[in-house]
């Protein structure tokens, strides 16, 4: 039997090539300091705030910061979810945006937080008058200590949403203001994280948050709970936490 010489060998530089990409990126998302941040993470949740954490789309904070919130709702905090838009552009269902909005409203409810729904158009908050207009509104109604906020920078290099990028630019140009009034800031979905909070006692209430927003979850509800377990262990490769959230602490 005659064999096609070299026909497996592209396969095999292409498949060492994704393992190490992989590998790299997964090191990249580490803190540089990991006991550091995981204390950091720990004095974080343990004081009582006023906090805004501030999402483009229903469903962003939930995924990226849940069970940080929820940990500061039990520990006391004052927790406000604001949520930019109602995700209109998500699918084409008849009433999508209303949807979208009742299922961030029930979520809240699970992670013990305020909800403040606003109506900036999905897919396209920009940097400008309508998203600082929000934004004021949001900071006063709130007087927020703790603020939580998608990173300018974005989790990884590919595949940026414009909307979680224009959130992130905006609150960062607000930083010099923030540190004049004691303000912490903190970036979820951070590329390179000094902090590390562990969400395992409450990375069931997270789960329930998550599968609140029904109309975006694809697939049986056991991949739903892999695809949750797997993003938070995605930083607890040198910690001693079984499932992690990662911030970039600003300020």
């Amino acid at each position: 039997m005659n064999r096609r010489s070299g026909s497996t060998l592209p396969w095999l530089i292409a498949g060492g090539a994704v393992a190490t990409a992989w590998v790299v990126w997964r090191r990249m998302q580490q803190p540089y300091y990991p006991s550091v941040a995981l204390q950091a993470g720990l004095e974080m949740v343990s004081r009582r705030y006023r906090v805004l954490a501030i999402g483009p789309h229903p469903g962003d904070l939930e995924l990226f910061a849940g069970g940080t919130l929820r940990l500061l709702s039990q520990n006391g905090s004052a927790v406000t979810m604001a949520v930019l838009s109602r995700g209109e552009q998500a699918t084409n269902r008849a009433n999508i945006g209303e949807i979208r909005a009742k299922e961030a409203g029930q979520a809240a409810a699970i992670l013990r937080a305020e909800l403040i729904q606003l109506d900036l158009p999905d897919g396209q908050i920009r940097p400008g008058p309508a998203l600082e207009r929000a934004l004021d509104e949001l900071w006063s109604r709130t007087r927020p200590e703790l603020v939580l906020a998608f990173d300018p920078k974005g989790p990884m290099p590919l595949f940026q949403n414009p909307d979680h990028l224009a959130l992130g630019a905006a609150v960062l140009a607000r930083a010099r203001s923030a540190i004049s009034r004691g303000e912490r800031i903190y970036f979820y979905a951070a590329r390179h994280p000094n902090v590390l909070v562990d969400i395992t006692e409450v990375a069931q209430e997270k789960l329930n948050a998550v599968r609140a927003h029904r109309s975006q979850l694809v697939g049986p509800d056991w991949a739903v709970a892999w695809f949750n377990r797997y993003v938070g262990r995605l930083h607890t490769g040198r910690v001693p936490a079984l499932y992690a959230e990662p911030f970039y602490r600003l300020v």
